[in-house]
């Protein structure tokens, strides 16, 4: 969920994460970042437009296509929490107002404090039971360049200290082939790999530092 503060009263909005191919954005409108998914799997909607299903938080489905301002299909994943305001387009804000961005607003809040000294790992009180952990062949959004990649090494580097990722990006948006400092770590074509902490990506909308297996 995400609340936005507009010209005359707040307003709550869903940032969503869809199954499908079928939304309007990564997570991401006018330039500010709410949360992370792949592209066209994001969208915003007011919480009067969805409702929960199977008794799960994490499952949410359209109450109708028709009634959104925008329509998409397919279900939906997850919502993400933000405190920051957002420029919403006025479709959008026919019952709450203009809305714009307030330089002024808290930041938003993080699921936990990443580390990246410590290899960006998390309390793992934060992690839910039966959470899935990062692993080899996992695919993972990086961050930094809005890029899918999948996991083809996870653990320690000669370069630095704590958990490491070795990621294949699907274009040639890396920096190496697998090999850093001469130490070869797995195997992509140039330009296609990069190592990075497991704070840079996300996974299904989830921070990968609340995903590092246990006995790393």
């Amino acid at each position: 969920m995400g609340q936005f503060e507009g010209e005359h009263k707040k307003s709550l909005w869903l940032g969503i994460e869809l199954d499908k191919p079928s939304g309007k954005n990564d997570g991401s409108v006018g330039g500010v970042r709410y949360f992370s998914c792949a592209p066209k799997h994001g969208v915003f909607a007011p919480p009067s437009r969805v409702q929960r299903i199977h008794g799960s938080v994490d499952c949410l489905s359209e109450l109708s296509s028709a009634r959104l301002p925008h329509s998409f299909s397919g279900s939906m994943r997850r919502t993400f929490s933000s405190t920051s305001a957002l420029s919403v387009p006025k479709d959008w804000s026919r019952r709450s107002g203009a809305v714009s961005r307030s330089r002024s607003a808290p930041h938003r809040r993080r699921r936990s404090a990443l580390s990246g000294g410590s290899g960006g790992r998390s309390s793992v009180a934060d992690r839910g039971p039966g959470q899935v952990r990062l692993h080899v062949g996992m695919q993972v959004l990086l961050n930094s360049v809005n890029e899918m990649a999948f996991i083809r090494y996870l653990g320690a580097a000669d370069f630095a200290p704590g958990l490491w990722l070795g990621l294949e990006l699907r274009t040639a948006k890396g920096k190496n082939d697998g090999s850093v400092g001469g130490h070869h770590y797995f195997s992509c074509r140039p330009g296609y790999g990069v190592l990075v902490r497991p704070s840079r990506v996300t996974h299904r909308g989830i921070n990968g530092s609340l995903l590092v297996p246990d006995d790393s």
